[in-house]
């Protein structure tokens, strides 16, 4: 990485050395007669759309090209990074190689803008004079012909011109150079050579400015005392930028307001006892930490989220030693004054323990789930961080117990043992799980011939788990007191419009006089944002889309309220579900929270659009219906539509799944496969055993009529026969598009690849029957379970339940749901094939 950095800045010395002595257009007369006939190409390379741009420009951007894609390199690295758990060291070097790049290019970026201000300059003021101080590698800073600047015992016919440069400060008029340290230092320092005009023993003390800089200790103040500020004055109050120093060492740097911290600002503090510091970073108000800041302690904890009052209140993230310590944990939910208080997720790294509930005092109280690296699931009650009172465990070979804990895993008083073969014990129990428990009771093995009364009932999991809508309340409330809501849906919409509007404008403002400066396409981003969308009359489909557009964009921005909450909820997601909360038991409360989400997010969209209408609503029709068609699978005619995308009907999955769901696939996606890992190598073994035929023989052995078997097929053009050795050729197109299932995020969008798949299939039978025809289902199914055959896709099943448990409902008794019950259907038909 050093060497591609170091080439990267010498590189960019180079070019913009090259830029500053006029060297692109120098360059561009002799490479027009050669370059004009390909301008298009390389107008393409350089991603310019306007076609009277002029060859310079485009050199100049071809140049620049290598470094405006360090951007892209650091969004690579940025995303590679998301596969991997936020606490691996992977992740944790992906990130500072991403933020190394993005530096760079910001860095790049700056010096390319001080060779094309120098170059300006240059042409501005042609003449010997300017001619002579022209070097490569000198760039301009400032010069005087704007400002307003005059030489003391000046003629009254004097022009005095002052240019400053990276290496020199010149007199224009006098051409003389002076070093530039000697200026500066002059110039802090407010001396001068000569004495000021008409001085005299007797100056008369003025005022000082009502907004100035200067340095004051502060001698009477009790807060202040003995503690040093330098930095802008209002009024005789610290007032804008500043550092304020304490003798003890403590410091802060940022913005005051009316004489205290406001605004954003670092506060350091030593800690003599462990000879480190304490640090924060973040937001403040009225002279205490308020809003959302980082705060490393001496000891090594982090904590990342919200202060209030110097206090950690609100949502929060709170990081305890490292993966070398003696007691590395996480912990990421609500804070009140200082404690943990309401739902939150504590993952105790050492022990392979993760804790998904509520908690009060700093303290494990009420309902939650734990789950372990060794496969044990537990959700019930706790009492003071202890498992206490009704509970359910179970273990990794599916044996239950449901009744009373006294303390971590340890049973007491009244319950059920359920064996996995089905048996179970009813009675009185005590002692460790797995230690050995002292059992009092009755053996039940239930029989055959017993009514379905008489056995025990299936064990829904979730009972004693958190509710999804009670989970991550505080990250949803900070949402709504952003846009001005004490209560979730009561305030005023024109509020927080502007709202949204000052947060981003402030947010752009304060990213401008960073060191991550915004691209141009994000601050693009940012401004379309902060106009509030406009709709009159009557809400239509395309009013629909405008919002889809809007949020989109919003979600795609941290700095926009929807899109931080989106950052968020995805960052708890992960830290719930992933590593040691990859456990198969998860799976319901994983779909319920994301369903939770939904349902939140849309009251949110619903409040900032308030012409949008309730979930399930029907849109009324701008434009008249399209022609109607014959439906696939009954032939009749329909005209509705059956896109998954909600055209017509109004859902909170459909208009926020295509944003949500990508962020949380990975995770989500791994606990469907560890569901169903059983039946899915049941299924995958099937495959392979069934794909070991040819065409011909596979076909006559899934029952496909001899009509629908393709004769000949054209590959490259040419038309070859079908031969009974010929392997994975029949329906190729259509096994192509289906394997793109595995390539989609929204049931919507796989819903698309599957009736997708159906219309190659019967496209592919059109040209051999060369009539049309009918499906019927007993046609249709043997193809179709052939091309699922030929798909291969490993983790069918997974796909087939997310589909089943996220798709809108107004789909499943469409034609798109006949489909997926088509696949869903073959899915567990290919587990009962057997092959003679």
């Amino acid at each position: 990485m050093y060497v591609c950095f170091l080439f990267c800045s010498r590189y960019c010395t180079s070019i913009t050395n090259f830029l500053v002595m006029g060297g692109f257009q120098l360059l561009a007369k002799p490479a027009i007669d050669f370059l004009n006939k390909n301008q298009e190409l390389l107008q393409d390379l350089s991603d310019m759309n306007d076609e009277n741009t002029q060859l310079m420009e485009i050199l100049n951007t071809l140049f620049f090209l290598p470094i405006r894609r360090l951007h892209n390199y650091a969004k690579v690295l940025l995303k590679l990074a998301t596969c991997f758990e936020v606490t691996s060291p992977e992740y944790q070097k992906l990130q500072d190689s991403s933020s190394c790049y993005e530096s760079l290019a910001l860095h790049l970026g700056r010096k390319r803008k001080e060779a094309e201000y120098t170059l300006v300059f240059w042409k501005t003021f042609p003449g010997k004079m300017t001619d002579s101080l022209r070097k490569p590698e000198r760039r301009l800073l400032c010069e005087s012909s704007n400002r307003a600047l005059s030489l003391q015992h000046a003629g009254r016919f004097s022009v005095n011109w002052f240019i400053l440069f990276n290496d020199a400060l010149v007199h224009a008029q006098t051409k003389w150079l002076r070093a530039i340290s000697q200026a500066v230092d002059q110039a802090l320092r407010g001396t001068s050579d000569l004495p000021p005009y008409g001085s005299s023993s007797s100056i008369q003390r003025q005022e000082p400015p009502i907004s100035r800089s200067a340095k004051y200790t502060f001698y009477k103040d009790p807060r202040l005392k003995d503690a040093t500020y330098d930095g802008r004055w209002l009024s005789g109050k610290p007032h804008g930028r500043g550092v304020l120093k304490w003798p003890d060492g403590k410091m802060y740097s940022g913005m005051f307001r009316n004489g205290l911290e406001d605004g954003y600002g670092e506060y350091r503090i030593p800690n003599k006892a462990l000879n480190k510091e304490d640090h924060y970073v973040g937001h403040w108000k009225e002279g205490k930490m308020c809003g959302q800041g980082v705060y490393s302690y001496a000891s090594g904890e982090v904590f990342e989220g919200c202060f209030q009052d110097n206090m950690r209140h609100g949502h929060g993230l709170l990081r305890s030693g490292k993966l070398t310590s003696s007691s590395p944990s996480m912990f990421i939910g609500q804070w009140v004054m200082d404690k943990k208080a309401g739902y939150g997720v504590f993952d105790d790294i050492t022990r392979g323990e993760k804790y998904m509930g509520m908690w009060q005092d700093d303290a494990c109280q009420g309902n939650g789930v734990v789950v372990t690296q060794f496969g044990l699931y537990y959700e019930g009650n706790f009492h003071l961080n202890k498992m206490m009172g009704n509970g359910v465990l179970l273990s990794e070979d599916d044996t239950i117990y449901e009744g009373e804990f006294s303390d971590d895993w340890t049973l007491s008083g009244k319950g059920t043992l359920t064996m996995p073969n089905g048996d179970y014990i009813e009675g009185y129990f005590s002692g460790e799980w797995g230690s050995g428990i002292k059992v009092t009771g009755t053996y039940f093995k239930p029989s055959l011939y017993e009514s379905d009364k008489d056995r025990p009932k299936v064990l829904k999991l979730g009972n004693l788990a958190v509710p999804a809508d009670e989970k991550w309340k505080a990250v949803f409330d900070e949402c709504w007191r952003q846009l001005g809501c004490e209560n979730p849906g009561q305030g005023d919409v024109w509020k927080a419009w502007d709202n949204i509007a000052v947060a981003l404008t402030t947010s752009r403002r304060q990213h401008r006089d960073s060191p991550e400066m915004l691209s141009r396409s994000q601050t693009q981003t940012l401004e379309s944002l902060e106009f509030i969308p406009q709709h009159v009359g009557a809400f239509s489909v395309e009013k629909y889309d405008d919002i889809k557009r809007y949020l989109i964009k919003a979600c795609d921005t941290p700095l926009h309220p929807l899109g931080r909450l989106v950052e968020t909820l995805v960052a708890v997601y992960r830290m719930t579900y992933v590593g040691v909360g990859a456990n198969r038991r998860l799976l319901q409360e994983a779909v319920k929270e994301i369903k939770s989400y939904l349902k939140r997010i849309f009251q949110l969209v619903r409040f900032l659009f308030p012409e949008l209408p309730e979930e399930g609503s029907t849109i009324p029709l701008s434009a008249p219906l399209p022609t109607e068609r014959k439906s696939f699978c009954t032939g009749k005619s329909d005209s509705r539509s059956e896109s998954p995308e909600p055209g017509y009907v109004v859902t909170g999955s459909g208009l926020l799944l295509p944003v949500l769901l990508p962020r949380l696939y990975p995770p989500l996606f791994m606990l469907y496969a560890l569901d169903n890992d059983r039946e899915e190598d049941v299924y995958w073994e099937c495959v392979l055993r069934l794909n070991k035929q040819p065409d011909i023989a596979l076909l006559g052995f899934l029952g496909v009529q001899r009509k629908f078997w393709p004769a000949t097929l054209s590959v490259l053009g040419e038309s070859k026969k079908v031969l009974p050795t010929t392997k994975d050729a029949c329906f190729s197109s259509a096994v192509e598009c289906l394997q793109q299932i595995s390539t989609t995020f929204t049931p919507s969008d796989k819903l698309k690849v599957i009736q997708q798949t159906f219309e190659e299939i019967s496209q592919s039978v059109l040209a051999s029957l060369q009539e049309d025809f009918l499906w019927s289902m007993d046609d249709l199914f043997p193809v179709f379970l052939y091309v699922v055959l030929r798909a291969r896709i490993r983790n069918l099943g997974s796909e087939v339940h997310l589909i089943e448990d996220l798709m809108d409902p107004y789909l499943q008794h469409g034609e798109q749901g006949i489909m997926f019950t088509t696949l869903k259907a073959c899915y567990y038909q290919i587990q009962r094939e057997k092959l003679n």
